[in-house]
């Protein structure tokens, strides 16, 4: 039986449709670019910088030198040195300042400083 073919509207590309032709496509850096291109392309308000979701926070030899041998390919950010354009925070660590024991449930709460009290024996007979 012969497989279908699969197009892609963001890349305007098309192949065999199998699990992993797909999945390498979609995962692949040149689709996530073109698909950013798009919805970039919606959006009408010229003062929000959207950082793009495939870039995984800033490049450490472009902070550095100011340059970068992989240019526009490389998935890390580069900012500019306007101040408009944001830089990508990490989220803070677990346990950080700003974390609360009493937001958690308390199964995930650390145990009380005398430990637990000892429950009682039930014979079940």
């Amino acid at each position: 039986m012969p497989l279908g073919k699969y197009y892609c509207d963001y890349c305007d590309k098309q192949f065999q449709d199998t699990p992993a032709a797909r999945k390498r496509h979609l995962q692949g850096l040149q689709h996530l670019r073109a698909k950013a291109q798009w919805f970039h392309s919606l959006n009408a308000d010229a003062n929000a910088h959207p950082i793009e979701p495939f870039t995984k926070g800033v490049c450490n030899r472009f902070v550095k030198t100011g340059f970068c041998h992989y240019g526009d390919n490389c998935k890390y950010f580069h900012p500019k040195n306007d101040s408009q354009t944001a830089i990508p925070q990490a989220a803070p660590a677990p346990g950080g300042v700003g974390m609360s024991w009493g937001n958690l449930p308390p199964s995930l709460k650390p145990p009380p400083d005398g430990g637990y009290p000892q429950l009682p024996f039930v014979d079940w007979g």
